[in-house]
């Protein structure tokens, strides 16, 4: 159909798709109008020279990183004839790797032998190309090869090379066009910033268009860069999977995307673009709206607000990414922010980083320069020296449209996470953070309404650790994607939705189902003297409403767990601490039986006392801490073993997982109240607590003078 008059708001792949892909197609002015000669995609024209000064100026920092550039290049390395097949080796990732190593080192020093090399490996990589099975992911290697190229026509090539490495490169988006994954999720980032990498080299602007608006696959339409801007990066800054460490993945490729689009003239770091307020055609998420502009910039801001007071993240869901010093460890992202926005915070991180990750006294290097891409990074980033910039959880914040940090609390309404933390200006301060997002991605657990407590810079209770195997370990399904895994409340040994079946796959989320997993969240009160969330979900257990308020001060932690429904079950309210729980005498041993994940919990044993309040005193490091539980009515505590962690270590953690002890308060009943008090200074008060799961609670801590009263309303 041919499209007489364009809307006048941009079209969508579900209208008319091919007016969509045309290059004259620009709504929002983001096409490079005219491309400026190589180099344009690794760096520009301009990076080069000033690297170039640099290296003749001999600074440390650029001859340091040049040496290592050179010696990995491997420029005596001898070369086969011909690449073999099958590439037990790996030959064809590692020389499109040192095709751009050399072409880079070429422009660099002058030296003639590192340019031949380069051409030599394109040579090599070329005829083999078309021998490969490709499946879609393999944008690493395709970035390499595009970047070589580009670098290379600096200096023209020959007629032939030329159309050779020409021909590679223009197959190259069919071959990206195989990745089954083609519209939200960070895979599609990475296939995106690929595919605009050889748009950029090749100077074609079909390719550069199809990369920022999409493109007609194969098997279907596959969103642009665009999109991703305006839909996947939320309207509270978080990119829509869930875990901090996937949003560090998108952050990293979107920002070499944009990257490349800013050596090409255009500047997406600054521009804002409007929310996507209604589904694409095909998106993963119902993550529209509110109306309004978002800026890519809000992205790295939520790597400050979703951290506990000394840098630390939950490790919730698929968590990858350990603590705030270890973002820098793919891709050089806050040097590179530093440089675009010159936000004092920026720096701030990166000296802490330096501070945690100190240099050998001979080396010159920061983090950044010394591991991973540091030996090419070099060229693109000017910075040598960095303020030592300011940045404090003290200091009230907005960031996106709806994200918001109020006294020393962070509160991400979309993707469903609210920080506390009792004195923000501390990094040892007691904080305590409440999930109750929707699960409508893959890389998310069943755990709404789960809580990680941090004090004097430990986790306390934490979220089972990914292993080593990732999602091919068994355990992965068994174990990480259970709710009893959390520290929250699971009902008839059976995890919640989606995971509420015995599914075979780890990859369950309420885009399969008629049903949706939203929670709500019921207030939020970042005060002084002490700090406030409640959330609600009724999505998880057919016929049950899940209510959880935790309060925050500097002293201790309450936990007001309300579950109802209308008939009776067993429910088990968890808590997982970094640490032993002494077995009093009197306990008795019990098995926790075989349903999937407490199959896994082993040594059990039941506590003593039936009623009443009970102190489970433990310690984390140095800390001295306790927790008094109030058990319901016909209740018991269990304490148990969880599964050992292997040594798999998140990104930027500076020790490796430790075990974890589960404490599970089981009740059988129609409306449970679960009532604990975790107290940070080794103190156990005297508590008095009145009311039930569907009225309001009244709770008493301490006598006299020290005594405080806090009341939990059922209505407010």
């Amino acid at each position: 159909m041919k499209l007489q008059n364009t809307f006048p708001d941009p079209i969508t792949p579900k209208s008319y798709p091919d007016k969509l892909q045309e290059v004259s197609y620009d709504p929002f002015k983001v096409m490079p109008t005219r491309l400026p000669p190589h180099p344009r995609v690794f760096i520009s024209k301009a990076q080069l020279a000033s690297a170039r000064k640099r290296v003749a100026a001999k600074h440390p920092v650029d001859i340091a990183c040049l040496k290592t550039l050179i010696a990995n290049g491997k420029l005596d390395e001898s070369l086969p004839a011909r690449i073999p097949f099958p590439d037990k080796d790996g030959l064809l990732g590692r020389y499109a790797h040192n095709a751009q190593r050399n072409a880079l080192a070429a422009l660099l020093t002058g030296n003639h032998a590192h340019r031949r090399r380069a051409i030599a490996l394109l040579r090599l990589v070329a005829p083999a190309c078309p021998k490969v099975k490709w499946n879609g992911f393999e944008h690493g290697l395709i970035s390499h090869l595009a970047a070589a190229y580009d670098l290379l026509s600096v200096t023209p090539l020959n007629p032939a090379d030329d159309r050779t490495f020409r021909t590679m490169l223009a197959d190259m988006p069919a071959r990206l066009n195989l990745c089954v994954h083609r519209n939200c999720n960070n895979h599609n980032a990475m296939n995106l910033s690929a595919r605009i990498t050889v748009g950029a080299a090749l100077g074609d602007q079909q390719i550069i268009h199809d990369s920022l608006y999409g493109n007609q696959s194969p098997t279907g339409w596959r969103y642009g860069i665009i999109h991703t801007l305006r839909h996947d990066i939320l309207a509270d800054g978080m990119q829509w999977e869930g875990t901090m460490g996937y949003h560090m993945v998108v952050a990293v490729v979107l920002a070499e995307s944009l990257t490349v689009l800013q050596n090409c003239g255009v500047d997406l770091w600054h521009r804002e673009l409007p929310s996507l307020m209604q589904n694409d055609g095909h998106d993963e998420h119902r993550g529209w709206g509110p109306k309004g502009m978002k800026c890519f910039k809000a992205m790295l801001d939520v790597f400050f607000y979703q951290m506990f007071p000394n840098g630390d993240y939950s490790t919730l869901h698929d968590q990858i990414l350990g603590n705030i010093r270890g973002v820098g460890a793919w891709w050089p992202l806050f040097p590179k922010a530093w440089e675009v926005y010159r936000d004092p915070k920026y720096t701030w991180l990166l000296n802490r980083i330096r501070h945690d990750y100190p240099a050998k006294p001979a080396s010159p290097l920061p983090p950044w320069f010394r591991e991973g891409r540091g030996e090419m990074d070099f060229v693109r980033l000017e910075s040598r020296t960095w303020p030592k910039g300011s940045f404090s959880l003290a200091k009230d914040a907005a960031f996106s449209l709806v994200g918001r940090h109020v006294n020393g609390c962070s509160n991400l309404p979309v993707n469903g996470t609210t920080i506390l933390r009792a004195d923000a200006a501390r990094e040892d301060s007691p904080a305590a953070m409440l999930y109750w997002g929707p699960h409508w991605a893959g890389h998310r657990s069943p755990g709404a309404l789960h809580i990680d407590l941090h004090v004097g810079g430990h986790r306390i209770t934490q979220a089972p650790h990914i292993y080593k195997g990732a999602y091919d370990d068994p355990r992965h399904l068994r174990w990480v994607r259970t709710t009893i895994a959390h520290n929250t409340v699971a009902m008839d040994e059976q995890s919640m939705f989606p995971f509420d079946f015995d599914t075979q796959s780890a990859w369950e989320y309420d885009h399969w189902r008629d049903t949706i997993s939203d929670g709500v969240q019921e207030s939020f009160q970042p005060g002084h003297a002490f700090k406030a969330v409640r959330a609600s979900n009724d999505n998880m257990y057919r016929g049950v409403k899940l209510d959880r308020t935790i309060l925050l001060t500097r002293d201790y932690l309450i936990d007001v767990y309300r579950v109802t429904g209308d008939t009776p079950h067993q429910f088990d309210w968890a808590m997982h601490l970094g640490a032993p729980v002494e077995r009093p005498p009197r306990a008795t041993s019990v098995s926790l039986g075989g349903r999937r994940g407490y199959h896994l919990i082993k040594q059990a044993w039941r506590h003593p006392q039936r009623a009443g309040w009970i102190t489970v005193p433990f310690t984390v490091g140095s800390l001295d801490l306790r927790t008094q539980i109030l058990l319901p009515a016909r209740a018991e505590l269990i304490v148990a073993r969880d599964p050992l962690p292997d040594d798999l270590t998140p990104i930027g953690d500076r020790e490796k997982p430790g075990p974890r002890t589960a404490v599970i308060v089981r009740a059988k009943a129609a409306k449970v109240l679960f009532l604990s008090v975790w107290h940070f200074d080794g103190k156990t008060p005297t508590v008095h607590a009145t009311g039930t799961a569907d009225t309001d609670v009244d709770l008493l801590i301490g006598k006299g003078r020290n005594q405080a009263r806090w009341r939990f309303p059922i209505d407010a």
